[in-house]
């Protein structure tokens, strides 16, 4: 059963943190859509895509994502189609729960 509980980053109660924060937060949608049009068959963008969030999302303080998009990245560079399209659900199902 996924989660559905509100994803915050670990930082969001440093003010100095905060309009950083927004500004990732409010990329994520972009991030979203380029994962839902990505076949597995696009293994290298999803590679590219997925290592970049893995390195922002920690930055961020966002830890889970940049788990569950290291994951997706492990999934790439095996080239495990089913592999790639169960991160993929996860990583978006998690993803849809970020907050402010």
């Amino acid at each position: 059963m996924l989660d559905n509980s509100p994803v915050r980053s670990s930082f969001c109660d440093d003010e100095d943190f905060l309009e950083l924060i927004e500004m990732f937060v409010d990329g994520i949608e972009e991030k979203k859509a380029i994962l839902r049009e990505a076949s597995a068959d696009q293994v290298e963008e999803l590679k590219v895509l997925s290592h970049q969030m893995k390195g922002a999302s920690a930055g961020y303080g966002f830890e889970a994502l940049s788990q569950l998009a290291a994951d997706l990245e492990t999934a790439c560079k095996a080239e495990d189609r089913d592999e790639i399209e169960r991160q993929k659900e996860i990583i978006l199902n998690h993803m849809d729960r970020i907050v402010h």
